[in-house]
């Protein structure tokens, strides 16, 4: 897999991520970034810029690597116990790249214990994602599933509460307790959640807007739940 931009590739780094190739824009002078590769005895490429162009496209800001496949995690070792109150995330039919990019960041921000994401209608790990994501994607467990609704459903058996989003709502994020292990469900782009997965939510709340464009999309709306339920 290609990752690229300058704190994509540094965070895989930082990580532990397998690199296996380093690529740098020749002419750098991010003299302490080249060092650092040297010391890891990464095997470097110094390119022209019509080069990285070609490998990573245009957004590479001189940096890229090569670099082992991202692997999903798995639902059951995800929900082994924990002292600490936990908040998983699933997304139901999301499909937008730039959209699962910020959530992982925003995921990483909140120290949510991880995404879940089902296996058909879904985006799933990609270049862009990485990219998009800016690092944090080494940070955030990604759970791939068969079944987004049986996923929930063990969740519950295991003590969560499932909480599902919807703009006809009557509860807010504020409404719930901030004690309960959560898993919050965000619906894709068009078309919202599923009626399988709501049916099966414990609570449904919204984002109370008073704007002319009551909408957000994916990635702000779940930024803002994340923020206010922990």
């Amino acid at each position: 897999m290609k990752i690229y931009g300058k704190n994509c590739v540094y965070e895989a780094i930082r990580a532990g991520h397998q690199i296996n190739e380093i690529h740098i824009l020749k002419d750098s002078r991010d003299n302490k970034f080249i060092e650092m590769c040297k010391d890891k005895k990464y095997h470097i490429f110094f390119d022209e810029k019509k080069d990285m162009d070609k490998i990573f496209g245009t957004q590479h800001q001189g940096y890229g690597a090569k670099v082992k496949d991202y692997e999903y995690k798995d639902l059951d070792i995800a929900l082994k116990k924990s002292d600490k109150r936990r908040i998983f995330l699933a997304l139901d039919g999301l499909e937008d790249p730039h959209n699962l990019g910020a959530i992982i960041r925003s995921c990483d921000a909140f120290s949510i214990d991880g995404i879940i994401l089902p296996k058909n209608h879904s985006v799933g790990i990609t270049e862009v994602v990485a990219h998009v994501s800016t690092g944090a994607i080494e940070y955030v467990p990604i759970i791939m599933v068969n079944n987004l609704t049986q996923a929930i459903l063990k969740l519950k058996e295991n003590g969560y509460w499932a909480v599902g989003t919807d703009a006809l709502a009557e509860m807010q994020p504020k409404d719930i307790d901030k004690s309960l292990d959560l898993v919050v469900v965000i619906g894709s782009e068009g078309f919202g959640m599923s009626r399988l997965v709501t049916k099966n939510c414990d609570y449904m709340i919204k984002i109370p807007m008073t704007g002319h464009v009551n909408s957000l999309n994916a990635s702000v709306s779940a930024g803002i739940i994340l923020a206010e339920l922990i």
